[in-house]
């Protein structure tokens, strides 16, 4: 099955309008296996994908529908990665301090699941490791 194709299975699984600009979108963030900012996500899907506001609109409506997670960037910078199709939880994010750019990594012994404290009704748990990217060196 091809990006777009699983992209509109995911949509249908997750009860979502199937659009061609939300197939787009998805398919292109399968394939960056890492998280991509807006501009980003607009770039990687092409005119496909729709124009930045309509890409912006769909990232938030796969991000409510739980398809999405924002991983923070430098400066605040929202980026997005999918908790579908195969991209695990348990995992840390490398970002670098000079060109923002944030990639996945494994780390031995990260916890998946955050740990159960006396009155706290935790809902995440991220791990951000921060320093510069072999290209800002």
């Amino acid at each position: 099955m091809d990006p777009e194709e699983q992209a509109r299975t995911l949509l249908k699984a997750k009860g979502l309008r199937v659009t061609g600009s939300r197939a787009a979108l998805v398919a292109a963030l399968m394939r960056a296996h890492e998280p991509v900012s807006l501009e980003a996500a607009h770039k990687l899907a092409g005119s496909a994908g729709g124009d930045q506001a309509t890409v912006y609109r769909n990232l938030q409506a796969l991000t409510g529908a739980g398809m999405l997670r924002q991983v923070k960037g430098v400066g605040r910078r929202e980026m997005f990665e999918l908790t579908v199709h195969g991209h695990r939880h348990g995992h840390a994010h490398m970002a670098c301090t000079r060109c923002g750019r944030v990639e996945c990594v494994e780390l031995d012994g990260m916890p998946q699941q955050p740990p159960k404290l006396k009155g706290w009704n935790v809902s995440d748990l991220t791990v951000t490791v921060w320093g510069l990217c072999p290209a800002c060196r």
